[in-house]
């Protein structure tokens, strides 16, 4: 019995091998693919090797996920007397749309003469929901310098999708890229006497 079953084992052996070397007709196979189980199946009936065989390949599903990929492009900023309005360009550089997502920024002043900072504070604002490749111009909020003798440094960090305590190391948002998240920026608000070392804010 042993001697038999091995001499079938291997003619079906050869039989298969036969199949795909010789180019047998597509008709003496019937192949499906089994969704529930993940696996493609075929059923060949060889009449010209007197010899049927059924077997089983497995496949591997490939999912791409495309995911959106919020970040700010840049700050800008409109100067009026001692008032700074503050504006971002907010881009989803991702292969998905992104829902409507939370930007924050933290601001502050710097002193060039003292090298201090004062007015520490943080804004909000809603971001729209961005499409994939594209960007929106959200307002920030206004800001007052502290006095109008001396420069001032405006010093932002900006945070898109902070952030929460549901999601405290990503957002709310899944994105491609959750490291691109953080932009600072600073500029200078010019006194009467300025120093030129940094950029105006205007």
């Amino acid at each position: 019995m042993r001697k038999n079953s091995f001499r079938t084992g291997r003619y079906r052996l050869a039989a298969a091998a036969l199949l795909l070397l010789s180019g047998v007709s597509a008709q003496a196979c019937e192949i499906w693919r089994d969704k529930e189980l993940g696996v493609w199946r075929g059923n060949c009936n060889l009449r010209d090797f007197m010899v049927g065989t059924t077997f089983i390949g497995s496949y591997q599903p490939v999912l791409v996920f495309k995911l959106p990929d919020l970040r700010i492009d840049k700050f800008e900023y409109f100067v009026s007397g001692s008032q700074i309005d503050i504006e971002a360009d907010v881009e989803n550089i991702g292969g998905g749309n992104a829902a409507a997502s939370t930007l924050t920024v933290d601001w502050n002043f710097g002193n060039p003469l003292t090298g201090t900072q004062q007015g520490t504070s943080q804004l909000t604002v809603q971001v729209p929901a961005l499409p994939r490749n594209s960007s929106r111009r959200v307002i920030v909020g206004s800001v007052f310098v502290p006095n109008t003798l001396q420069d001032w440094d405006l010093i932002l960090m900006g945070i898109t999708d902070p952030p929460t305590v549901a999601q405290p190391v990503r957002g709310l948002i899944t994105e491609a890229d959750e490291t691109n998240n953080v932009t600072t920026d600073t500029c200078r608000w010019y006194g009467p006497n300025p120093d030129t070392s940094t950029g105006p804010c205007n």
